[in-house]
This record gives C-alpha cells, sequence and structure tokens, in this order.
C-alpha cells in the first residue's frame, strides 16, 4: 500500500493531517468561496515534510506530483475552469502522494466535480442553459452563476481515494 495510505505511524499522521486539511478547505470554500493561502501553505510545509520523514529521500516523488498537479491546475486556472487557490489546494495535497497517486486523485476529482456540477447546474434549474451556452451568449451567462466550490470536488476525490485504497469503494 503506498504512502500515505499504509498503517506505519507517519502514514497514518500524514491521513489524519491531510484529511482535516481537506475539510478545513471543504468548509472555508462552501462558505466564503475561496481556499485561504495560509491552509494551502500550511498543508504544503506539512505534508511534504510528513512525505521526507516517512520515505527519506525517496519522498521527492511528492515534490514531482504537487508540481504536476500545479501545472494541470494552472491550465485549469488559464482557461477559467478552476480557482487559482484551487490549484494552489490540490498541489498542497498531492504533495504527500507519489506521481501515480496523484493522477488517479486528479481523475476522481474531474468525475466528482462533475457530478457536482451538473447536480448544481439542476438545482439552479441553469440545465438547458449550459447546455445552450455554446451556441448562444445570452444563455453563456445564466449558466456562469452556477459556479461549484472545487475545493469540495478535490474533497471527495480525497476520500474516495481514500475509500478505494481500503477498498471500501471502487
Amino acid at each position: 500500500m503506498n504512502f500515505p495510505f499504509a498503517t506505519d505511524l507517519w502514514s497514518q499522521l500524514t491521513l489524519v493531517f491531510a484529511s482535516g486539511a481537506v475539510l478545513a478547505g471543504c468548509y472555508t470554500d462552501l462558505r466564503f468561496r475561496r481556499l485561504p493561502n495560509r491552509l494551502t501553505g500550511l498543508m504544503a510545509v506539512v505534508l511534504l515534510s510528513l512525505r521526507f520523514a516517512a520515505t527519506g529521500p525517496s519522498g521527492v516523488d511528492g515534490i514531482f506530483a504537487g508540481s504536476a498537479a500545479f501545472a494541470l491546475g494552472l491550465t485549469l486556472y488559464l482557461v477559467g475552469a478552476f480557482g487559482a487557490g484551487d490549484a494552489k489546494f490540490l498541489a498542497a495535497l498531492c504533495l504527500c502522494l507519489d506521481v501515480e497517486t496523484a493522477l488517479e486523485l486528479c481523475l476522481r476529482m474531474a468525475l466528482a466535480g462533475g457530478i457536482l456540477g451538473m447536480a448544481r447546474l439542476i438545482a439552479d434549474g441553469n440545465f438547458m442553459n449550459a447546455m445552450l451556452a455554446p451556441f448562444i451568449s445570452a444563455r453563456r451567462e445564466q449558466a456562469k452563476a452556477s459556479s461549484v466550490p472545487y475545493g469540495l470536488a478535490i474533497g471527495a476525490a480525497w476520500f474516495w481515494l481514500w475509500g478505494a485504497t481500503e477498498g471500501m469503494v471502487r
């Protein structure tokens, strides 16, 4: 089993800290529609430190995973599909993962974000506006009102990944 989902003490400490930080991020993103830099910075320092404490020099792959996640988040930010705080939050979370596990987290995040986005569009009555947005600019503006706090999708992906490594979900 990969770090931080293994059973050793460092892995468990990392899992507890990361899960608590993810819950805090979900709350602030849902309540205030922002992910604070203080939370993201604290996550980056603590998660990377725990990774290096547990795995030694081989923990450098956490830096690669975080960098790849930040590159993905920055790309999504530049096309308007992601907030800057979301990109930093995702990168900080991926610092405790290896590259393969970070990729799996990003795929689960995309699925969770799609589900949350569809649910939000339906709840706001903007589903048809979103479907017609590529063709009618007035509909595009109405559909933009149904944005999703993407910290929730990142959090859902984190707990989905944890459940999958424990064999609770697929």
